[in-house]
C-alpha cells in the first residue's frame, strides 16, 4: 500500500503561523502529515489536538507521536469539533482540515472506497467490524433506496451526467440479486454508461464519490465543521482548509465570505485558492484537484 503523501504540506502550515500560537486542531489527523509538521514548528509548552473519526488510523498516529506529550489523539468528527477540543482548550489559534481521501482507506481498508479492489460496498470512516453503527453503508443505500433517491444522490454528490440512467440500472439489477461488492456496482456502470474514448476518470468515478459523500454526510459535516471551528477561533487566529472537489471548496468559499461579512476585521487570506505545484502534482497526482484557502479571525 502506498503511504500517504500530505498536500499541500508547507503551505498550509506555513499559513497557519504555528510558532506564533500554543493551541491547535488538525481535525483530520490522518496519516499524521500534516500534524508532524505542525508539532516541529510549534512551541514547546503548545498543544495539538489531532481529530479523525477512523479507529484504526487514529491508533496508527497516537503510536507515531506517543513520545510527544503535546499531541492529544481523539476519536470523533470534525464536526463536533468545539466538544472534541474542550477537555484540553477553549480556544485555538490554528486549524487545519485536509479533506482528501486516505491513502489507507483507498488501498487497504477493505470498506469499498476504490473500485480497483473487490471489497464489500461499506464506505464509512467510522465502522469497526463487529460494531453497531447509526450510518447506513453504500450498500444499505443501493439496495434500499428509491430509483429517484439514488439519482438525486448521483446528481448532487457525484455531478454525474447519466444519474438517472445509473440509478434506473441499479434498481433493475437488485431485483434479480443484492448490490453487495464493489463489482457489482462497477458491472452495472460500466454495462450502463456509453464508453468515452477522452474520458480521463474511470466511468465509476462520480459515483463512488456521490456514495462516500452520502454514506457519511460529509458535506453536512464540513459546514457545521466550519462553523464549530469558527466559533473556538481565537482573535488573529487561522482556519486552513484544503478540498479536492468543486461541492467542497464552493461550502469553504463561500462560508469564508460569510464570516468576512459578519466579522469585517477578519481576513481572507486566499484570494484565490493556492493549488499544488506542478512538481509537488508529479510526485503525488492525487493532489491534482487540491485547493487551500486560509482566513484569519
Amino acid at each position: 500500500m502506498q503511504a500517504h503523501i500530505p498536500v499541500l504540506l508547507e503551505g498550509s502550515i506555513d499559513l497557519l503561523c504555528a510558532g506564533n500560537g500554543k493551541t491547535f486542531v488538525d481535525g483530520t489527523v490522518n496519516g499524521g502529515g500534516h500534524s508532524d509538521l505542525l508539532l516541529k514548528k510549534m512551541k514547546p509548552n503548545g498543544v495539538l489536538v489531532g481529530i479523525d473519526r477512523d479507529a484504526e488510523l487514529l491508533k496508527k498516529v497516537t503510536g507515531r507521536f506517543k513520545d510527544d506529550k503535546r499531541f492529544k489523539p481523539v476519536l470523533g468528527n470534525f464536526r463536533n469539533m468545539k466538544e472534541l477540543v474542550r477537555p484540553y482548550f477553549e480556544k485555538a489559534d490554528g486549524i487545519i482540515l485536509d479533506l482528501g481521501m486516505s491513502s489507507a482507506h483507498l488501498e487497504g481498508s477493505g470498506r469499498g472506497f476504490s473500485f480497483k479492489a473487490d471489497d464489500p460496498l461499506d464506505m464509512r470512516y467510522d465502522y469497526v467490524p463487529g460494531e453497531e453503527s447509526a450510518l447506513d453503508s453504500a450498500s444499505d443505500i443501493l439496495n434500499n433506496s428509491s430509483q429517484d433517491e439514488l439519482a438525486d444522490i448521483f446528481k448532487r454528490y457525484g455531478e454525474e451526467r447519466f444519474s438517472w440512467r445509473i440509478a434506473k440500472a441499479i434498481v433493475r439489477a437488485r431485483q434479480k440479486a443484492p448490490i453487495e461488492k464493489v463489482s457489482d456496482l462497477v458491472g452495472i456502470i460500466q454495462r450502463t454508461v456509453p464508453r468515452m474514448r477522452s474520458a480521463r476518470i474511470h466511468p465509476a468515478t462520480r459515483v463512488f464519490q456521490a456514495l462516500r459523500i452520502a454514506v457519511n454526510d460529509e458535506l453536512g459535516a464540513l459546514q457545521e465543521g466550519l462553523d464549530g471551528a469558527w466559533s473556538i477561533l481565537n482573535d488573529g487566529g487561522r482556519i486552513a482548509v484544503i478540498s479536492y472537489h468543486s461541492l467542497e471548496d464552493r461550502i469553504v468559499k463561500h462560508t469564508f465570505r460569510k464570516f468576512h461579512s459578519e466579522d469585517p476585521s477578519s481576513m481572507i487570506l486566499t484570494k484565490k485558492p493556492i493549488r499544488p505545484s506542478e512538481e509537488e502534482r508529479e510526485i503525488n497526482p492525487r493532489s491534482r484537484s487540491a485547493k487551500l484557502r486560509v482566513i484569519q479571525k
